[in-house]
């Protein structure tokens, strides 16, 4: 939709052409344009005044645009909504430039490969994703080009390897597939439906030729891959090259990672368990931000990658625990690191902008902040003894680092723009030439006015004067009366009527000089940028490692830090069966969900897990004890210890978890059709799908979605598999109080209960966890709490007393029938924990019963089949 025939628009459309799937931002002057579709779509999107090329001719075209000093505003919000973006720059200088202004495609901006800050989220990598399934297996990749990592990975098929980009939540990703490996169209719907990413597309075939060229730079890493591996590391790279042109990328290295190294917290766990994301929206109220005391920016960004991905080996995990230990005794030397952590800024992404060549005088003067910053850090560790610079793996500040930021302090002003501003990016004095520059654009006129003195007394010229017009520049005038005094040396330039004029070759170079100077000056200081640039660049690895080892060091003090602020403990950690908690805190709620004021400070419980002896609880007590609170503490500091972090307790011995799998909490899926008892059921068939005897298992409430007794059932059966075929330690919190028989089926089964008591109608939490099943519900005095109607809550009362027989003095035995009206219900299981008690059934019933054994529905006429339904009920 381009106007044919006017050269400018024949730029717009070669430029679409080239980038069909992105929206042209095409500069002309001060805006960037867009045209035709993309017009009409940003119009839209972005609230633009829609108007038009050409209007009311037959090649009109519509139009819309936005300043070119705001445009990143309008750019994040398109690529939050999952567009791309070509950027169609003008190439010359419109005012030097004869004929029309060269434009070409500069960049384009995906949701996946952004490195402006303005749309970067600190603490959190964007990652774009690529997926390449092959036949037998599926290969990953993960590319933040705003900090130049990029991991791989090898999963058995589809499913898994969702679920592992599920915990990095790209931005982008890119889908591939071998030949007849599976459906194009199935697996971006199934990508789109599990990651629920915007910006997802299907990527073009990549041959082997395109493999190996791609890989090249990468040779040395990319041997040892997995040939999935490579195709999806591949797509990444020739997909992030497309998009940059004509710069290198900020990608040294690939980091190899398998899932079966680290525990596995699949992504309902994760939502459950609350750890980046809470349920109620409050961005407090999740782990992530309970336990983040970085100080960096990189930092940051670590912890979240290890919180998502704890490890399996005891020894790495105690390496960290070590390095925490470290931190909480030498809380003086902490302190200053921290400090000077907090000035470091963000050397990853500011080393990646240089590379790939968009840095400003601001982001230089950041990396001259951030280098001061690292070495105030080295120093600090230096001091530490040999055994803890040993923890830290210390390694001293480079001599080329030190250099490098002594020559950007003397370079830079204190606080340099973030656009090239002539005069306000170099300190005085630092050059010579742009100082010389910069003075003969300032005081010009002054030099003129000097030279005009110093010649006046050389030649004994009293009238002597220097002059300025537009025609003949800087010139000397000489009254007649004393031209005979003129040197030789002057050329004459013109005669008036009152003398000559004159100049000379140092007027003229100075006056050259003065006419360049803010030409030279602009030139000079882009020179001195470059250079600059080039000297950043060129130590960009080195700047890397050093600002990588800080992120490690960041994370491990910021675990010190939160344990001596909220009294957390060194976990031990090995590979036994157990899981042993005492006086256990849940590191969320203790923060924002006690309050001590009111004397409700959080009341810590026990666990003691082990395989071979108690590995599952069966957990009963009413509603708002703290069961689910109790339930995700526990897999909390599972998680924090395999992640080398302190953990809120008393006492923690962790034998190594492979699995946290977690069903606690309702949820729907209406969407697609999916009732909470659907998705409650879909969850736990995953848990028993996947729960190993590594596994820690936590369900709550499982089958309260459907009638009581195929609720029992599911609830009986899975905890009977939990049991006796994962054989994994288990959380089983439930209200059906019939469960709490199991413990007497098996010897790996114990029976626990939050306690609680009545008071005068009302019901007292008391949190404390304790051994054997809760005596009551206390359901009808929490629905009081609720602020239920009295009236309901006394029908409720009623009903309560003649469903559980409280007149025989029976309660909620097992093996007991329960009165429901007048009709005596019995309990699903008999005497035996394994067996169904058969039915004791009045006469009447067993008539009916056989009268209906006997009739063949298929062959009874409407009047003959309402018959025998009158007939039995009469019976009954």
């Amino acid at each position: 939709m381009a106007a044919k025939g006017t050269p400018v628009m024949e730029q717009h459309a070669r430029a679409k052409r080239e980038h069909p799937d992105a929206i042209v931002f095409f500069r002309l002057g001060d805006f960037y344009e867009m045209f035709g579709e993309d017009a009409i779509l940003c119009s839209r999107l972005l609230n633009l005044t829609l108007t038009s090329r050409e209007k009311g001719k037959p090649n009109e075209v519509p139009m819309a645009g936005v300043p070119h000093h705001a445009a990143h505003a309008y750019i994040g919000r398109l690529l939050a909504l999952g567009h791309r973006i070509a950027l169609c720059e003008q190439m010359a200088d419109p005012k030097l430039c004869k004929g029309i202004v060269p434009r070409e495609v500069v960049r384009v901006l995906t949701p996946g490969l952004i490195t402006h800050d303005e749309h970067l989220v600190a603490a959190q990598n964007n990652w774009l994703a690529t997926l390449h399934v092959g036949r037998e297996r599926v290969g990953i990749a993960l590319l933040d080009i705003s900090t130049g990592e990029l991991r791989s990975a090898a999963l058995a098929d589809v499913a898994a390897a969702l679920a592992e980009l599920s915990h990095a939540a790209p931005r982008e990703v890119l889908c591939g597939a071998e030949a007849g490996a599976c459906s194009e169209a199935e697996l971006l719907s199934d990508v789109q439906r599990v990651l629920a990413t915007r910006a997802v597309h299907l990527d073009a075939p990549i041959d082997a030729e395109q493999l190996a060229t791609t890989l090249e730079a990468l040779q040395t890493d990319a041997q040892s891959l997995d040939p999935q591996q490579k195709y999806a590391v591949a797509r990444a790279l020739r997909f992030a090259a497309a998009c940059t042109p004509g710069v290198e990328l900020p990608v040294r290295a690939i980091a190899r990672f398998s899932p079966s190294d680290s525990l596995v917290i699949d992504p309902n766990a994760q939502r459950h368990l609350e750890l980046l994301e809470s349920n109620s929206g409050d961005p407090k109220a999740t782990l992530l931000s309970a336990i983040n005391f970085t100080e960096s920016p990189m930092g940051g960004r670590l912890l979240r990658q290890r919180l998502l991905s704890p490890l399996l080996d005891p020894r790495e995990i105690g390496r960290r625990l070590d390095a925490v230990e470290l931190w909480v005794s030498e809380s003086v030397a902490r302190s200053k690191l921290r400090t000077a952590l907090s000035e470091l800024g963000d050397l990853e992404r500011l080393i990646a902008r240089v590379i790939l060549g968009e840095t400003s005088p601001k982001d230089l003067g950041a990396i001259r902040d951030g280098l001061g910053a690292a070495a105030s850090a080295l120093a600090i560790v230096a001091k530490l003894s040999a055994n803890a610079k040993k923890i830290l793996e210390f390694e001293p500040e480079p001599e080329a680092l030190a250099v490098l930021g002594q020559r950007l302090k003397d370079a830079l002003v204190e606080r340099p723009p973030a656009a090239n501003k002539e005069g306000a990016v170099f300190r005085s004095g630092f050059d010579p030439e742009l100082t010389e520059l910069d003075q003969l654009k300032r005081n010009g006129s002054e030099l003129i006015v000097a030279l005009e003195a110093r010649l006046r007394e050389a030649t004994n010229i009293t009238s002597l004067k220097a002059r300025y017009t537009r025609v003949f520049g800087w010139y000397l005038e000489v009254s007649k009366s004393a031209l005979s005094k003129v040197p030789k040396s002057w050329r004459r330039k013109q005669t008036v009527a009152g003398g000559e004029r004159f100049t000379l070759d140092e007027l003229d170079e100075l006056a050259e000089r003065i006419a360049s100077a803010e030409e030279s000056h602009r030139a000079r200081e882009r020179a001195l940028l470059k250079e600059l640039t080039q000297a950043v660049a060129e130590q960009a690895a080195s700047i890397t490692h050093v600002a990588r080892r800080l992120a490690e060091w960041d994370v491990a003090q910021s675990f010190a830090e939160l344990a001596q602020r909220h009294d957390y403990v060194r976990p031990a950690i090995d590979s036994s069966g157990k899981l042993v908690i005492l006086e256990g805190r849940h590191p969320v709620v203790e923060r924002l969900g006690a309050n001590p004021s009111a004397g409700g400070g959080f009341v810590p419980n026990d666990v003691q897990l082990d395989l071979e002896q108690g590995r599952l609880w069966v957990i009963t007590g009413p509603n708002m004890a703290g069961k689910s609170t109790f339930l995700r503490q526990v897999a909390l500091i599972s998680i924090l210890a395999q992640v080398g972090s302190y953990v809120p307790a008393k006492q923690a011995e962790i034998g190594v978890v492979d699995r946290v799998l977690s069903r606690v909490g309702a949820s729907d899926n209406l969407a697609q059709g999916q009732s909470t008892f659907m998705v409650e059921m879909q969850e736990t068939a995953e848990i028993l799908r996947a729960a190993t005897p590594r596994s820690l298992v936590i369900l709550d409430e499982i089958g309260r979605g459907t009638s009581t007794f195929d609720g029992l059932a599911i609830a009986w059966a899975v905890a009977e598999h939990l049991d006796q075929v994962c054989r994994c330690r288990a959380l089983f919190a439930t209200h059906y109080h019939e469960l709490t028989a199991l413990a007497d089926q098996s010897q790996h089964i114990e029976n626990h209960s939050v306690s609680a008591r009545e008071q005068g109608g009302d019901v007292v939490f008391l949190h404390r966890l304790i051994a054997g099943p809760a005596s009551q519900s206390y359901g009808v005095a929490v629905a009081k709490l609720a602020g239920l109607p009295e009236s309901v809550l006394g029908r409720a009362r009623t009903l309560l007393s003649a469903f559980e027989g409280k007149d025989s003095g029976s309660t909620v035995a097992p093996h007991k029938p329960r009165r429901v009206g007048n009709v005596n219900q019995l309990s699903l299981f008999g005497s035996a924990p394994t067996a169904v008690a058969p039915p004791v059934r009045s006469p009447g019933e067993s008539e009916v019963l056989h009268s209906l054994r006997n009739s063949d529905p298929n062959r009874l006429s409407p009047l003959e089949a309402l018959q025998l339904l009158i007939s039995l009920r009469s019976k009954l």
